[in-house]
């Protein structure tokens, strides 16, 4: 019996080995997570531009408010809500709880 959890420790060794050359093959090459680098980059591109955001209920209330992206990198972005007349507030919000972005 202890030789089948020998047995199976060892491949867990090789598989491991096997998943990080993988992984080392696609981060040389240039591929990776597609999703969170695709939404930072669209961030980047609207930096100084006026976008409606939908964010999960739980990041605050600027869900489906106009803001302006004041600055955008690959986890966060830094955008100015309005929260009514002549009343304006800086918010960082995760990108991974960003639903949508529509641009106007």
């Amino acid at each position: 019996m202890e030789y089948f959890g020998f047995f199976s420790f060892i491949m867990v060794l090789f598989l491991m080995g096997k998943v990080n050359r993988l992984e080392r093959i696609l981060r040389d090459n240039g591929l990776g997570s597609v999703r969170a680098a695709g939404l930072g980059e669209q961030m980047r591109k609207q930096v100084g531009n006026t976008v409606t955001l939908t964010v999960e209920a739980g990041d605050g209330d600027v869900t489906g408010k106009v803001c302006r992206v004041l600055d955008a990198d690959e986890d966060w972005a830094l955008v100015l809500a309005n929260e009514g007349t002549k009343k304006e507030c800086e918010k960082l919000i995760r990108l991974d709880s960003v639903k949508q972005i529509k641009v106007k």
